[in-house]
């Protein structure tokens, strides 16, 4: 039974993550094109399809784009990393604001998925957790509460 705990972000914090392997090579690359061809898709109907492009042509390019970055964290072909060289993720998404609701409304698609997948727990586990930690590191605005937090805390 996998474990789909969420925990809280600490705004600023850059929790560790440890790249999984597994789901990779239980679905194979074409596999796991599939399974994040569908995750997009799901995600483009929640509350966060203002994030990404709406226009199926270019919605199309992302997800390639976006698989590749999954395809080399979970242990295969450094197409990615070729193609864009190194990447800072956190600066590649300040152009958007990502409070940390949206970042569980991307976790929810993620279980989504996750839960229709034909793979191992074993798999899912280690995918969930890596999706988990790592999304915490995209946060990039406070919550109200932190920012007044802040706020208050200069007086």
């Amino acid at each position: 039974m996998v474990d789909y705990k969420v925990t809280s972000t600490v705004f600023g914090e850059r929790p560790s993550f440890k790249e999984p392997r597994k789901i990779l090579q239980e679905l194979g690359r074409s596999g796991f094109e599939d399974m994040m061809d569908r995750f997009y898709d799901i995600v483009v109907e929640s509350d966060i399809a203002n994030f990404f492009p709406q226009d199926k042509a270019i919605l199309d390019k992302v997800k390639k784009h976006n698989t590749k970055f999954f395809v080399e964290a979970c242990g295969g072909e450094k197409e990615y990393s070729n193609e864009m060289g190194n990447v800072d993720m956190v600066e590649m998404h300040k152009p958007f604001s990502i409070p940390e609701k949206a970042r569980v409304e991307w976790l929810g698609c993620m279980k989504e998925l996750l839960e229709e997948l034909n793979v191992s727990d074993v798999a899912k586990q280690e995918f969930w957790d890596y999706c988990e930690m790592f999304s915490k590191h995209m946060v990039n605005k406070p919550t109200d509460l932190e920012s007044h937090m802040k706020l208050t805390d200069h007086r």
